[in-house]
């Protein structure tokens, strides 16, 4: 499966891209107003953790760090103790969806920065990914795909700060990016106007009930219309526990230092002897199998993922020339069926019978 769209002439948004806008040169709009982001610098940082630390009442770590096993988190975990000279918890949400390999980096990961690792495992994905995907190919549309990793976000958005109040910890490390605020087309296409002007709660509430409207099998399961909602409000309570107990979260990569994806690779594989799935060439993508699905399904009902973002912000940045980016397409893309399949059976759908739908509705990605 590959992508032929015709794209933005510097990046690989193609120009059906949600929102795009695309000058007579052929150039669209995130190209022309991109700008390099100044970063604060590692010296600002040092000063920000201070006085955090200073609140520190554990004896054993200096903070806790959000790891996923995915390459930025993992980079984020070697900065800390690298650089930062702390002594971080590692803490990962486990939602029951995780290739084996990315266990066995994690684990090595920890091992060669002396960092002790806390998995908690949590079912409410396993409970739900069944419901949502039978509910979804009634309706197989790119705006309900929001509901397909309920609950996953409830675990990784708040038991690393549960685990920081338990340890008596205020410091904690995120690895957002801002490659990741790029990535806004899968909150915009619920909305009911696509405008990106209209960014209010009420113009995505009311895209939501216009999906479920039109897709009443979304909100059949109880228990699942329960933890929609649960996770849907995930940041109100969220800020409540970080408010209450006192919490600094800072994100290293966001606002302090730039994000460089061969230095990033360099740690990767040659400090941290990371592997790679049989095939793959590229380190980004192979974490949680759900999301795995959900960037297929992206990809199948749009054209387009977060891959297609993620390599043009390279791109605007300087990182990487667009026929580098071509290359890394080419392999992200490429899913494979019978691992799609299987994902979807381990799901508790029938992925053979899943997959016959989704291509009569949409029989090839051009």
């Amino acid at each position: 499966m590959t992508s032929m769209k015709k794209t933005c002439k510097k990046c690989l948004l193609p120009t059906d891209y949600l929102n795009i806008e695309i000058d007579d040169k052929g150039i669209c709009q995130h190209c022309r107003n991109f700008s390099k982001t100044e970063f604060l610098g590692p010296e600002k940082l040092l000063e920000l953790v201070q006085e955090p630390l200073k609140r520190n009442q554990s004896k054993k770590y200096d903070c806790v760090v959000g790891y996923s096993g995915g390459r930025d988190s993992t980079y984020l975990l070697w900065y800390v103790v690298k650089k930062l000279k702390l002594r971080p918890l590692a803490v990962f949400s486990d939602d029951l969806f995780i290739p084996e390999i990315v266990y066995e980096n994690m684990e090595n990961t920890c091992r060669i920065l002396d960092v002790d690792l806390r998995t908690i495992k949590h079912d409410n994905l396993k409970k739900c990914l069944p419901h949502h995907l039978k509910a979804w190919i009634r309706r197989p549309v790119p705006e309900s795909l929001a509901v397909i990793n309920v609950g996953e976000r409830i675990g990784y958005e708040t038991l690393v700060e549960e685990t920081a109040v338990k340890e008596g910890v205020h410091l904690i490390f995120g690895g957002r990016t801002p490659i990741q605020e790029e990535e806004r087309y899968k909150s915009e296409l619920i909305k009911l106007s696509k405008s990106p002007g209209r960014q209010g709660k009420m113009d995505w509430i009311m895209g939501y009930g216009k999906q479920v409207l039109l897709n009443p099998a979304l909100v059949s399961n109880l228990f699942c219309l329960k933890l929609q909602y649960k996770e849907f409000t995930v940041n109100k309570w969220k800020q409540k526990l970080i408010e209450e107990n006192d919490l600094t979260i800072v994100y290293p990569f966001y606002d302090y230092v730039h994000w460089v994806e061969d230095e990033l690779e360099e740690i990767l594989f040659n400090e941290l002897n990371w592997k790679l799935p049989e095939g793959k060439i590229n380190s980004s993508r192979f974490g949680c199998e759900a999301d795995t699905l959900r960037q297929y399904l992206f990809y199948r009902t749009l054209g387009y993922n977060d891959t297609h973002v993620d390599l043009s912000y390279l791109i605007r940045d300087g990182q990487i020339s667009k026929e580098e980016a071509k290359d890394k397409l080419e392999d992200s893309l490429d899913f494979g069926e019978g691992y799609i399949e299987y994902i979807l059976n381990k799901a508790g759908v029938n992925g053979k019978q899943f997959i016959q739908v989704l291509d009569r509705k949409y029989p090839e990605t051009a």
